[in-house]
C-alpha cells in the first residue's frame, strides 16, 4: 500500500496526531533519589535537581510547553553561580533576529521580546548566547495554527491512464495560478475556515540520528514548515517505533535516469504498515532536493503515519513538491546513503532489496545551536557528495 505512494506514477502507502517534542531519556543514574514522602517536596527536589545538574553550563528549558493566546510565553534560563554575559536571541529559519534581550538566569517572557508575537506565522528559534556566543541547544517557538485545508483534483498519471489524487491548493491558496482547469473548479470550492492562533508551544529543538547497519544517518527537523509531522516522527522513535525496522524501498534511479529515493519507516517491513493512525498533510516549504526527508503516504493525502522517505536528487524528486510532506533533511551520513542506494534489488517494480538495510535504532537528540545569519538547511548534504549507483533495470528505474 505504501510501496509506491512517494511516486505519483506508482501508487505506494502510508497521518492527525500531535504531541509534544519528547527530549532523550536521562539514564536510571541521572534519575534522583529523594527521602520523602511528601508528593510536592518530591517534584520541587527533582526539579531543582535537575536545574542545578545542567547548570554546570548555561542553558534554556521549557517553562511549559503550552501557552494560551495572550499568555505570557516563558522559558527559564539556568546558569551556575558564576556566568557570563547572557542574551537570547528570537531567530527566524534564515537566521534572522526577531528580537533579542539580555537576560539573567529566572523565567523570561518572550512576549516582550518579539515584537508583534501575535503575527508569527512559523516556528522560530529561541537561542541563549554567553558573552556573545550561542550555547545549548535552541527552544522551538511554534505559533499553534491548524493547517489549512488541502484542495484537490482528480488527474492521470503521465504516460498513464491511471487516476490520482493531485493536490492543487491550500485554502484558498493555488499551487499553480496559472492552471486554468483548478482556477475553474476552485470557483465551486466551500469559503475556508479562518485560521486562528491557539497560542504557542515551546520544545526542546532536537535532530534525530538514523543508526543503520551501513552507518549513522544524522536527520535535522524542520518544524517551521512542518511542526505536527515532525513531533509525529520524533515521537514514534523516542518510543522505539522504528527500532530493527528495514529500508523496504530502494530506488536508485527512476524511469529518466534520476537518483529518486530510499523508504522506511514500516514496522511490517511490507511497505503497507504505520502505527495506527493517520497524519493530517501539512503544506510544507521544504522543497525536495537530495537529503530531505518526506512522509510516504497513500492516495489519500492524509494517509500518512509511520513511514519516510529520503530523495536521492533535487532532478528526480522535484515532482512531488507539494503532493508530500517534507520535515527534515540530512546533515550527516553520506557513506551510510551511498551504501543503501547500492543494496542489490530483488523486485525493481517495486523497489525491493534483496537484502534489505536495517534501521537498528533511531535516538533523539539536543540539536546543535542556532547562529545569527545562517539557515541551518544549508548543512544538508549536497548532490556532490552523493554517488548514486543504479541496480536496478526494471522500467520503475528506467
Amino acid at each position: 500500500m505504501y510501496t509506491n505512494v512517494v511516486a505519483p506514477e506508482e501508487p505506494a502507502t502510508q497521518g492527525n496526531f500531535a504531541q509534544s517534542i519528547i527530549p532523550p531519556r536521562p539514564s536510571p543514574a541521572e534519575q534522583p533519589v529523594v527521602a520523602t514522602s511528601s508528593p510536592n517536596t518530591v517534584v520541587e527536589q527533582n526539579s531543582t535537581l535537575a536545574r542545578s545538574t545542567l547548570a554546570k553550563s548555561a542553558a534554556l528549558e521549557c517553562a511549559r510547553r503550552f501557552h494560551r493566546a495572550q499568555e505570557p510565553v516563558e522559558i527559564r534560563v539556568v546558569a551556575p553561580s558564576t556566568h557570563g554575559l547572557l542574551t537570547i536571541q528570537v531567530l527566524d529559519t534564515n537566521g534572522k533576529s526577531l528580537g533579542d534581550l539580555g537576560v539573567t538566569p529566572g523565567i523570561v517572557d518572550l512576549r516582550p521580546l518579539v515584537p508583534n508575537i501575535e503575527n508569527l506565522s512559523k516556528a522560530a528559534w529561541v537561542q541563549l548566547c554567553e558573552d556573545g556566543t550561542p550555547i545549548g541547544a535552541p527552544i522551538v517557538l511554534e505559533p499553534l495554527r491548524s493547517p489549512p485545508s488541502v484542495r484537490t483534483m482528480r488527474a492521470q498519471r503521465k504516460g498513464t491512464t491511471d487516476e490520482y489524487t493531485r493536490i492543487v491548493g491550500w485554502g484558498d491558496r493555488l499551487l499553480n495560478p496559472d492552471d486554468q482547469e483548478v482556477v475553474a473548479a476552485s470557483a465551486q470550492w466551500i469559503a475556508s475556515e479562518p485560521i486562528v492562533l491557539s497560542g504557542f508551544r515551546t520544545e526542546l529543538d532536537v535532530d534525530a540520528i538514523v543508526q543503520t547497519d551501513a552507518g549513522p544517518i544524522r536527520i535535522a527537523f524542520a518544524p517551521d514548515a512542518a511542526p505536527a509531522t515532525v513531533r509525529n516522527f520524533v515521537t514514534l522513535a523516542d518510543q522505539g517505533f522504528y527500532n530493527n525496522t528495514i529500508f523496504h524501498r530502494i530506488v536508485p534511479m527512476n524511469r529518466e535516469g534520476q537518483p529518486f529515493v530510499i523508504q522506511g519507516g514500516d514496522p511490517t517491513g511490507t511497505g503497507d504498515g504505520g502505527p495506527g493512525w493517520n497524519l493530517a498533510l501539512e503544506p510544507s516549504d521544504l522543497q525536495h532536493d537530495i537529503g530531505v526527508v518526506g512522509m510516504a503516504r497513500g492516495d489519500d493525502p492524509n494517509s500518512a503515519g509511520s513511514q519516510f522517505y529520503i530523495s536521492l536528487s533535487r532532478e528526480g524528486t522535484a515532482r512531488l513538491d507539494g503532493q508530500y510532506c517534507t520535515f527534515g533533511y540530512v546533515v550527516s551520513g553520506r557513506d551510510a546513503l551511498n551504501k543503501i542506494t547500492q543494496a542489490n534489488i530483488a523486485d525493481a517494480t517495486t523497489g525491493r532489496p534483496s537484502d534489505a538495510p536495517k534501521i537498528q535504532e533511531v535516538i533523539i537528540v539536543a540539536a546543535p545551536p542556532r547562529v545569527l545569519g545562517e539557515n541551518r538547511r544549508n548543512q544538508r548534504i549536497r548532490s556532490d557528495t552523493l554517488k548514486v549507483i543504479d541496480t536496478t533495470t526494471s522500467p520503475q528505474s528506467r
